[in-house]
């Protein structure tokens, strides 16, 4: 199963309005709270906003595009 396969089929966090996939499998995901976003990276600390809704995406892809940090892997049961 490959990155895109796996955020694919797992829920996003409650809150979350837009993901988009980091080169090596991290997401960078959008949460708006009234006129103003904010975006957090899963792979590294960055953590942006608040932004207007167009500027918070257009950040977080541009974050996205360029992000090499690897996710933090769940913890097993």
């Amino acid at each position: 199963m490959n990155a895109d396969q796996t955020v694919q089929s797992s829920a996003w966090p409650e809150g979350v309005v837009a993901r988009y996939l980091t080169l090596v499998g991290a997401t960078v995901d959008v949460r708006a709270n009234g006129l103003l976003s904010r975006f957090e990276c899963t792979g590294c600390p960055v953590d942006s906003g608040p932004w207007p809704h167009n500027m918070a995406h257009e950040r977080a892809q541009a974050h996205a595009e360029k992000c090499r940090a690897l996710p933090r892997p769940e913890v097993g049961k």
